[in-house]
């Protein structure tokens, strides 16, 4: 890194979430999975790992059921689908919404900028609504520092998923706020080993 790590105290940050039905979009992937991991250690009421691809929330579920955790579920479903995901709110009422799961690598994006915009912008003004009709306490969208004056596609995406999310929190009883990561290490699409 060239510089000591930021270590950040986060015990008062998790311990909101005890108690509480949270579901995680893109439960099964590098960040996703991680937020899974640390919020269960918090007694949350139910985990709800919601994924597109099988692999990775597989992934995650194992390594829960290894460390005896019981109180999640493990969903398949695309954010952008409407109806399941209506059925999925029904089904599960979450309070909070952590929203990860978005296409991130930014070369491939550039390549498939009608995938990025289908499943980044369109993916999360699916789920926003989602949440916003439901009553979520709530939602929380992972975006990137890519967002910042954007200059690639998948950048760009995320910028407008941030507004997406800004406008529903000035009309919504729902609290819906943005968090930008930059290159978290260890992460999938992450420009440390590439480097």
């Amino acid at each position: 890194l060239g510089r000591e790590p930021a270590n950040l105290f986060l015990e008062p940050v998790f311990k909101y979430l005890s108690g509480k039905t949270i579901l995680v979009t893109g439960g099964g992937g590098s960040i996703g999975g991680e937020l899974c991991r640390q919020i269960i250690k918090y007694k949350p009421k139910l985990l709800i790992i919601l994924d597109v691809y099988e692999n990775t929330a597989y992934s995650v579920q194992q390594t829960l059921m290894r460390n005896g955790y019981t109180n999640f579920d493990v969903v398949i479903v695309s954010v952008c689908d409407v109806k399941q995901m209506e059925a999925v709110f029904e089904k599960y009422r979450p309070e909070i919404v952590y929203h990860a799961a978005a296409h991130k690598h930014v070369p491939l994006m550039e390549d498939s900028p009608a995938e990025a915009i289908k499943n980044n912008v369109f993916g999360t003004k699916t789920l926003a609504g989602v949440a916003d009709r439901h009553h979520v306490k709530r939602f929380v969208m992972i975006s990137t520092d890519k967002a910042v004056n954007p200059t690639n596609v998948m950048g760009a995406t995320k910028r407008m998923c941030e507004m997406i999310v800004q406008s529903f929190d000035r009309k919504s009883e729902t609290e819906f706020v943005a968090v930008r990561f930059g290159n978290v290490l260890g992460s999938n699409g992450s420009v440390i080993p590439l480097f």
